[in-house]
């Protein structure tokens, strides 16, 4: 005999009101500033700033702050394309789909051009829908690359004398 198993549902319920209502699950590339990407970097970046580093880091106080630099110039022009990038692709969409509304107008008079229209639209649309996911795949790969070169570049700091 089969059971019900209704504590599975409310989990399932729950599980995705959480997602709904979690902002970082519908967080756009780009969206979130320099102290919300990088949270540790940044602290440790404020505390350079305020020199209230801690005794291994406080002699190279100016190399963290030039590290600090990198990092947070190196963000701009991540979220600048990736904005550049959602807009070509809402052109894009917008574009195609006023073309084809003026070419597939009820009643549709020249249905090969309508096919036409709806073929070409769809086929930009994927176009820039993938110059649109690859910039955000480069956004990603990059602030990664940015987080692990600041770590690293702080790690060798930790490690040398202030005389060097």
């Amino acid at each position: 005999m089969r059971r019900p198993l209704p504590g599975i549902a409310a989990v399932a319920v729950v599980a995705a009101a959480s997602l709904v209502a979690s902002s970082s699950a519908l967080a756009r590339a780009g969206d979130r500033t320099v102290d919300e990407t990088y949270p540790v970097a940044t602290a440790v970046c404020a505390k350079a700033h305020a020199n209230t580093l801690p005794p291994r880091l406080a002699p190279q106080a100016a190399a963290v702050i030039g590290a600090c630099a990198t990092l947070e110039n190196a963000f701009r022009p991540l979220v600048a394309n990736v904005d550049a990038a959602e807009a070509q692709y809402l052109a894009t969409a917008s574009a195609q789909k006023g073309l084809v509304a003026a070419a597939c107008t009820r009643p549709v008079s020249d249905h090969a051009a309508c096919l036409s229209a709806r073929t070409s639209a769809r086929a930009s649309i994927i176009t820039a829908r993938g110059t649109k996911q690859a910039a955000v795949v480069t956004f990603h790969t990059m602030v990664q690359g940015n987080r692990n070169a600041f770590w690293s570049t702080i790690g060798a700091l930790r490690g040398t004398s202030s005389t060097s």
